[in-house]
């Protein structure tokens, strides 16, 4: 299959067409065997990477960075620079456009500010995150399933579960399943702060009856339609919250999460889905204890024992559900770097 990459930007999923994500998937697949075999893969000698990241990260970072010393190439994290400050966004990305390669960037605002900065840049930009799309997780997750269920074309026809707060996530996934012809349910609470907006479901819609017209988007808050997924995924529930995320205190965090309860990941809730091979899948970090300065904050704020055990025992997934899944989940964690290498193969051209 040609490579229809090279040199461009790989910025939204919803730009793709299921030949293009197969062949990203493939050439994930090849990339892994290959670094399992011990195969130099230094190929882009010379070549350079510069990324900024407006939030914290841990496995996006890191496997940019990894998988530009696998592949040779110069890796540059920018954590203190001009941008947006005292120079424009414009001129900066000119200026990196002179002296790298790629630029991987990471925003804590919409994908139009992507889009922005591959107009200005005379070199491919890789989007390591925006708010409405995550294209290297849906990647890795694709890529985690064909492992797990038996390679190219296993995911086709299978059912995929998105709980808990719906707000964003439930986006990029539906993309993945209306590439992957799989069938996609979102299901959380029936209120705005917790589902997707109108022009996101319309968006899906356009997208399966154009890639997979025989598949099911489904947007419910009702948990029954769990029954026979084949895939449950969530993450944190902090993640589309910006007043939790500048304040850690009990009250704002249970104001926000006392709806997604009932939306858990947990022993109980996999009753319902009735399905012994479901696999459960978290793009992490997850707050399935409070063994973090997180939890013990909301720990010491607990008004009773009933709050305390939650906290305890986990939030969007429960900490046994968690571990019973572990290696899967992980699995797709450590996939991160071989599907965000062959987005970065595929730019500078393989």
């Amino acid at each position: 299959m040609n490579n229809n990459f090279r040199g461009k930007d790989f910025i939204n999923l919803r730009d793709l067409n299921p030949g293009d994500f197969r062949y990203l998937l493939d050439l994930a697949h090849f990339l892994k065997a290959e670094k399992r075999a011990g195969v130099d893969q230094r190929r882009y000698a010379g070549k350079n990477v510069i990324a900024q990241f407006e939030w914290g990260s841990t496995r996006t970072r890191c496997a940019f960075e990894s998988s530009c010393n696998d592949l040779g190439i110069g890796f540059t994290y920018l954590s203190n620079s001009h941008v947006g400050v005292q120079e424009t966004v414009k001129d900066t990305i000119r200026v990196f456009s002179e002296m790298y390669d790629a630029i991987v960037w990471r925003s804590q605002g919409p994908e139009k500010f992507m889009y922005e900065i591959a107009e200005y840049a005379d070199i491919p930009v890789i989007n390591a995150l925006t708010t409405e799309d995550h294209p290297t997780q849906m990647l890795a997750d694709a890529m985690t399933l064909e492992e797990l269920w038996g390679g190219a074309g296993s995911c086709k026809g299978k059912k995929l579960a998105y709980t808990g707060a719906c707000a964003i996530s439930p986006l990029w996934y539906g993309r993945m399943c209306a590439l992957l012809g799989m069938d996609c349910y979102v299901i959380g609470p029936d209120t705005y702060d917790h589902q997707l907006r109108p022009e996101f479901v319309e968006e899906l819609e356009g997208l399966f009856a154009k890639w997979a017209p025989n598949n099911k988007l489904v947007i419910s808050s009702d948990i029954n339609l769990l029954k026979g997924m084949d895939i449950l995924t969530t993450e944190e529930w902090e993640y589309t919250n910006s007043s939790v995320s500048d304040d850690h205190g009990y009250d704002a965090w249970m104001s926000y999460a006392k709806q997604l309860i009932p939306y858990r990941l947990t022993s109980e809730l996999m009753e319902v889905v009735d399905n012994p091979d479901a696999i459960v899948l978290h793009m992490l970090p997850s707050l399935h204890n409070a063994d973090h300065s997180l939890g013990q904050n909301l720990l010491a704020e607990a008004p009773d024992e009933d709050a305390r055990k939650l906290i305890n025992e986990g939030m969007e997934i429960s900490d046994e559900l968690f571990e019973k899944h572990a290696s899967e989940i992980f699995r797709e964690a450590g996939n991160r770097q071989h599907t965000i290498k062959a987005v970065i193969a595929a730019v500078l051209g393989c």
